[in-house]
């Protein structure tokens, strides 16, 4: 029986796109509120979080599912533009195929809880060749009912997914929404991913064990 299980938070942490994020969102919102956005206010309300939860406060007002899922598929279809723009930053973060190649060949439960929708999730499949190492039904993303992380829910569901009891598991992250996800899900082991914080500010969050800036030094993890 496999002792431990490995959860992958995916933008930021598997694919370091920081900057798309922040640009498509920017070229988004000029067009929808016409004002700047604080690097807190990404940092708070983007990244990590749903999209329900970013429109609701940058857009300041309630919104109905419907609106919801027309605005966040008009900004993600900026976002995969951007993305195509730019095939040589469009890549799984460095050293991380050759860990999902041992964590595969060691026969180790893993999986992806996402706060991307399922046309982003598709297009990650497509163009990073996911499926070389996922499941796709085994993935958790946000199909419009999951709880925007902060809330534990996705931890706990893709602990589930894979067998493994979330004390059992080790999750890498990026964002302060997702690594607080973990430590309320009870995750035995949260590493943060420096792709958009500090190492000193990972280390701040509550939970968080160790860092690293890239997956190139991970095979003691496996030991």
């Amino acid at each position: 029986m496999n002792k431990y299980g490995v959860i992958f938070d995916f933008n930021g942490t598997m694919f370091f796109d920081g900057e798309i994020q922040e640009k498509s969102w920017r070229i988004f919102l000029d067009h929808k509120i016409g004002r700047m956005i604080s690097d807190e206010e990404f940092q708070k309300y983007v990244h990590g979080c749903h999209a329900d939860l970013s429109l609701a406060y940058f857009l300041n007002r309630s919104l109905s599912r419907e609106e919801i899922e027309q605005l966040s598929e008009e900004k993600e279809e900026v976002y995969r533009r951007l993305c195509l723009q730019n095939r040589e930053g469009f890549k799984l973060a460095e050293g991380l195929v050759e860990f999902l190649d041992d964590l595969k060949e060691r026969k180790i439960p893993f999986t992806i809880a996402t706060a991307s929708g399922l046309n982003n999730l598709k297009f990650f499949f497509e163009y990073l060749q996911l499926d070389s190492w996922f499941e796709f039904d085994q993935v958790v993303y946000d199909d419009g009912f999951i709880p925007s992380k902060p809330d534990p829910f996705i931890y706990l569901k893709a602990a589930e997914n894979i067998g493994i009891l979330p004390e059992n598991c080790i999750v890498f992250e990026d964002a302060v929404s997702g690594l607080e996800a973990a430590s309320r899900a009870g995750i035995g082991r949260i590493i943060g991913v420096s792709s958009s914080m500090t190492r000193e500010q990972l280390l701040q969050v509550p939970g968080v064990s160790e860092t690293i800036a890239d997956y190139t030094k991970l095979i003691h993890l496996l030991d």
